[in-house]
C-alpha cells in the first residue's frame, strides 16, 4: 500500500506545490486541493494491490492464526469441505466476487469523453 502512494507522490511536480503556496494557499489547503487529488491514483492502485488479494488468502490466515481466525476464504473452505453446505459456500463466494468487482469499479480509471 505504501509503494503506490510513494510513487504517486514522487512523480508529483514540485512546482505545483510552490505555485499553490505562491497563490496564498495554506499548507492544509495545498494538501487538500493539490497533493491529495494528485495522489489518489496511488491510493487506488494500492487498494487494488492489497485489498483484493487479501480477500482470498485463506491458507496464510490458517497458518498464522490457526482455526481461530475466520475470513471469507476460510468460511468458503469450511462450508464446502467441512459442513458440505454448498449453497452457503456459493453465496459467500458470489458475495466475495461482487465485492472485488465493486472495488475494481470504484478504483478503476474513468475515461473522459471529448466533446465535439
Amino acid at each position: 500500500m505504501i509503494m503506490p502512494i510513494f510513487n504517486a507522490l514522487e512523480e508529483m511536480n514540485p512546482s505545483l506545490i510552490s505555485a499553490s503556496r505562491d497563490l496564498g494557499a495554506s499548507s492544509a489547503e495545498t494538501f487538500r486541493r493539490v497533493i491529495f487529488p494528485l495522489s489518489l491514483n496511488g491510493v487506488k492502485s494500492g487498494v487494488q494491490a492489497v485489498f483484493i488479494p487479501s480477500l482470498s488468502l485463506f491458507m496464510l490466515t490458517r497458518l498464522i492464526g490457526g482455526n481461530r481466525v475466520i475470513t471469507l476464504g476460510t468460511a468458503i473452505e469450511e462450508h464446502f469441505l467441512v459442513t458440505q453446505n454448498w449453497g452457503m459456500g456459493s453465496t459467500i463466494g458470489v458475495i466475495l466476487i461482487v465485492a472485488m468487482f465493486i472495488v475494481m469499479l470504484l478504483t478503476g480509471e474513468k475515461k473522459k469523453g471529448r466533446g465535439k
